[in-house]
């Protein structure tokens, strides 16, 4: 798509980031409870799964501003959405992945560039990823307890642990994001581009 000069976010963007982050948000936390009742034997692969379906609707949002700071705004609701609900560790995460993301996407100049915005959600989510192996080192009596306590069975938390299920999610969740991102690209083209939500190619 074509790339027009990136200008500071104004009230339209912010409300834009807004809703498509609490849409993200939303369809994660439905595709995450669905898979719960199968966890036991899907859990490597459940993030990736979810991420598939949530990886339109961040590029749609970031194609549709394209402008710095998206995707740390991006990262400051999700984070806050996760502090309330009592996971504050998550936050200082998700605001990181932004930065990092936010850091590369100016040097690139790729606010409306494919291969820019999949690498960016790759970072993101990976470090989102792991931030269960962060409180998992500070306290992992804790992490366990906070876990169980959320359904999550000792079969769920072996995969946790095991050095080969870490290497299969993490390669799992980078397939998952670069289809996902190219399914979205390939939707942006082909219907909110025609529906004039985005402009033209």
């Amino acid at each position: 798509m074509k790339n027009k000069k990136t200008e500071k976010l104004i009230s339209k963007d912010y409300l834009t980031i807004g809703l498509y982050s609490v849409v993200e948000f939303v369809v994660m936390m439905v595709m995450s409870m669905a898979t719960l009742p199968i966890l036991a034997w899907f859990y490597p692969y459940a993030t990736a799964f979810v991420l598939f379906f949530t990886c339109p609707i961040y590029l749609l949002m970031a194609f549709k501003v394209g402008k710095r700071g998206t995707l740390l705004l991006f990262g400051a609701i999700n984070g806050l959405f996760y502090a309330i609900m009592g996971s504050v560790y998550i936050l200082p995460i998700t605001l990181l992945g932004g930065l990092i993301g936010e850091v590369i996407l100016a040097k690139t100049n790729g606010y409306r560039k494919l291969g820019a915005q999949t690498v960016v959600f790759t970072i993101y989510n990976l470090l989102y990823g792991f931030s269960n192996y962060i409180i998992l080192a500070i306290s992992a009596d804790y992490y366990f307890s906070v876990m169980k306590n959320s359904g999550y069975t000792e079969n769920h938390l072996e995969y946790l642990t095991n050095p080969f299920w870490i290497m299969v999610s993490t390669a799992a969740l980078i397939v998952s994001i670069c289809l996902g991102c190219l399914f979205g690209y390939k939707l942006l083209n082909k219907h909110f581009v025609k529906a004039g939500v985005i402009k033209s190619t």
